[in-house]
């Protein structure tokens, strides 16, 4: 066994960006929907739960990269999506009180991008002037803006997600791979110059006595790479 095992690296979302700010989006949207939007209303309980589930998915993904590669993307995608619903719902407190929704380059979008500095984390009080604002067009958009901002971040997740699946495989490529590294590790633990038994010419790891089952040498003996099946050399048997 290598000492990595097959389990991949997992956990540490604390300190992906995309979770610090979609905890801030939590808690901003909790104490936004308090103040502005009706108790009791479904629009209110839609927002708390699309904001739930944008910081618990990322949460839950993290942790499932332990055994498959795949539920880590497909959660980082529900999170993703569930922030998506949450901005629109946003977007819609600001139309429908007919206020401006900024464009991404207005001089007060790019102040509050800005606000999180590179390397330090990310927290409410980064963002508390805009979300406690008493105007609600700032407060809309600082949302706005703080939503877009973690959509991109989990965009960038997913695409390097699939690169490490297309690098790495899943659970089962790792699991294989780890079996074949001890097998090859114990073959060369063992005295590799055994008399009669031959290296393989290709990989130079020893070599097995077979028989072959099939074709015109069947019931033949060969010597076969312990390597088998990542190795495929093979001698004729003397």
């Amino acid at each position: 066994m290598t000492d990595e095992g097959f389990i991949a690296p997992h956990g540490g979302y604390e300190q992906l960006v995309s979770y610090q700010k979609a905890l801030v989006i939590f808690d901003a949207t909790y104490y936004l929907t308090k103040r502005w939007v009706r108790i009791g209303s479904r629009t209110r309980d839609q927002m708390e739960q699309a904001a739930r589930s944008g910081k618990q998915n990322i949460v839950e993904g993290s942790l499932a990269a332990a055994t498959s590669t795949q539920t880590e993307i497909h959660l980082t995608n529900v999170a993703r999506a569930s922030l998506g619903e949450l901005l629109e719902d946003f977007k819609d407190f600001l139309r429908l009180r007919k206020l401006p929704i900024w464009d991404k380059n207005d001089p007060r979008a790019l102040g509050i991008r800005n606000l999180a500095q590179p390397g330090k984390t990310v927290t409410y009080e980064t963002y508390r002037q805009g979300i406690e604002s008493d105007n609600p067009e700032v407060m809309g958009n600082t949302l706005v803006c703080l939503i877009y901002q973690t959509c991109y971040l989990l965009d960038q997740q997913v695409r390097q997600q699939e690169q490490e699946f297309l690098k790495h495989g899943g659970l089962r490529e790792r699991m294989t791979k780890a079996r074949l590294d001890a097998r090859a590790q114990q073959s060369h633990e063992t005295p590799a110059e055994t008399p009669g038994v031959p290296a393989c010419p290709v990989c130079g790891k020893p070599m097995r006595a077979r028989t072959a089952k099939t074709g015109a040498h069947a019931g033949k003996p060969f010597w076969g790479c312990s390597g088998y099946p990542v190795c495929r050399g093979i001698m004729q048997a003397e």
